[in-house]
């Protein structure tokens, strides 16, 4: 079979976070040593600056090009994040935790999913994940998740950061490698025959040309989409939230506010969405993310000043958000990364680890991708399912979060309402009626983009069940779920309290 032409230009379209995590990681990657790697961006643009918060997949890309936590978390003004605290989704008052898993969690972590599947069936008071997990712990304690003395395992982590300046230290990191950067407008896209990107046609009139594309272009999507014509699959009607307003407050220096920092993010549900607040070292991030059917844009920003205690004379910034995913996420020479491919709401600060799964999968796939017209399909078939399955993964875990909710208000009602998978439905519904959970869970393992510490925090701490129910069930005794609890505590203190304390 005919080999065909190797790949000699690459070009990004688009900076921001996901085109200069696709520079810095192609950069570094021996396999595009020989490859000429060129991002053109627009300083017309600004970074749409939803995303600060990650999850611990973050830790392995930038542990991969070898980058120094300490470097690079002091320049982005970044935090550690141990998980996040959702509150008042029932409409209750009530918060439980997402925590992040680790292996030192899997004993106490048992003791709560027992409790968790005797409380669905009838049994015992409701039981939250925050207590159970290490993380948990620690975001009550208001405790870093890097230890003081090594750990006998790994542990995860998240970060919370300035979007904005860790794209620009990843420009840094692959400039310095090789990639050149062209500040410019993109006016035109040409194509061939054979519907590849030939050639991007800058506004002085320049003319960029490469054998393959990858867009960073935001939600205007300008290769993928606009240039290709891939179809682009909303979710308008299953996640309803298409818009967000933000205000950022500085962070205050005192000794009072100081012992006030935290390492997790808030997630708390409001009248028609949920605000973020994201701490950083030098600001706290809030956002309300919202459906502008439900509640109109001057209402929502009245709403998230209120509940951040800020004047209503401050001023906030709007954002429209495309909420979907591109039928594909590789066609022809072009690969779709960050926005351009996907958007699903930040609740999950999903939005990065898409971009690196994508990064990751595209780079593992590339030298077979080379070799022949079959080879170069197939790694592009691999790609688009692996990346559709995923993002379908996440609208599944991050849907949960509504159709479980008991809160009154229209938007919550319409929320609750929408058109779920039938995977989805059959795992609420088994939960709900005190089936074997974890059977299917089991069965959907490799479709699913969360597992079950994951799901059994959502649901548990949802306090989602049927109240009527009474299922035969023997619950674990009280002594048992107390050292659990303390076992986790007593981690905390022999691992990660402050030295000073």
């Amino acid at each position: 079979m005919k080999v065909k032409q190797a790949i000699r230009k690459i070009i990004i379209l688009g900076g921001g976070t996901a085109g200069w995590m696709a520079a810095a990681a192609l950069a570094n990657n021996p396999v595009f040593a020989a490859i000429e790697l060129c991002l053109v961006e627009s300083d017309n643009i600004g970074t749409i600056g939803v995303g600060e918060g990650s999850t611990p997949h973050l830790k392995r890309f930038m542990d991969n090009l070898g980058i120094s936590e300490k470097d690079w978390m002091e320049q982005c003004h970044a935090s550690y994040k141990t998980g996040i605290d959702f509150i008042n989704w029932n409409g209750d008052g009530q918060q439980y935790f997402h925590p992040f898993y680790f292996q030192m969690d899997v004993k106490p972590a048992e003791v709560f999913f027992i409790n968790a599947n005797a409380r669905r069936r009838g049994h015992g008071n409701a039981v939250k994940p925050d207590a159970f997990f290490s993380s948990g712990v620690l975001a009550k304690h208001n405790l870093s998740p890097r230890p003081n003395k090594t750990l006998p395992c790994t542990n995860e982590y998240g970060y919370h950061f300035d979007a904005t300046e860790l794209a620009n230290y990843l420009k840094d990191y692959a400039c310095q490698r090789g990639v050149r950067q062209i500040i410019a407008d993109v006016v035109e896209v040409s194509t061939s025959q054979h519907q590849q990107i030939e050639t991007l046609i800058l506004a002085n009139g320049e003319r960029l040309s490469a054998d393959f594309f990858i867009d960073a272009s935001g939600f205007s999507a300008k290769l993928i989409h606009k240039a290709l014509g891939v179809p682009f699959q909303s979710f308008a009607d299953e996640l309803l939230n298409d818009s967000a307003v933000t205000v950022p407050v500085p962070a205050l220096m005192d000794s009072t506010q100081t012992q006030q920092a935290k390492y997790h993010t808030r997630a708390t549900a409001l009248s028609a969405g949920w605000l973020w607040q994201i701490p950083l070292t030098h600001r706290l991030g809030n956002g309300y993310v919202y459906s502008s059917r439900h509640l109109s844009a001057n209402a929502a920003a009245k709403e998230l000043l209120h509940s951040v205690n800020l004047p209503e004379s401050t001023q906030v910034r709007f954002l429209k958000l495309r909420v979907g995913v591109s039928d594909k996420a590789w066609h022809n020479n072009v690969l779709a990364i960050g926005l351009a491919q996907s958007f699903i709401e930040p609740l999950e600060a999903t939005s990065i680890m898409m971009t690196q799964f994508t990064l990751e999968k595209f780079m593992s796939l590339f030298e077979r991708y080379q070799l022949n017209k079959q080879a170069e399909t197939l790694s592009r078939q691999t790609l688009n399912q692996a990346v559709m399955q995923l993002v379908l993964g996440i609208k599944d875990y991050i849907q949960a979060h509504y159709v479980t909710s008991q809160r009154s208000e229209a938007y919550w009602v319409a929320a609750r309402k929408v058109a779920i998978s039938q995977r989805l439905t059959q795992l609420l519904k088994a939960w709900y009626q005190g089936d074997d959970f974890d059977l299917l869970l089991y069965q959907y393992d490799q479709q699913l983009a969360y597992f079950r510490p994951s799901w059994y925090a959502l649901l548990a701490g949802m306090d989602y069940r049927d109240p009527k129910l009474k299922r035969p069930f023997e619950p674990i005794s009280a002594e048992i779920t107390a050292q659990a609890i303390s076992y986790c505590q007593t981690l905390v203190e022999q691992y990660f309290q402050p030295k000073y304390s």
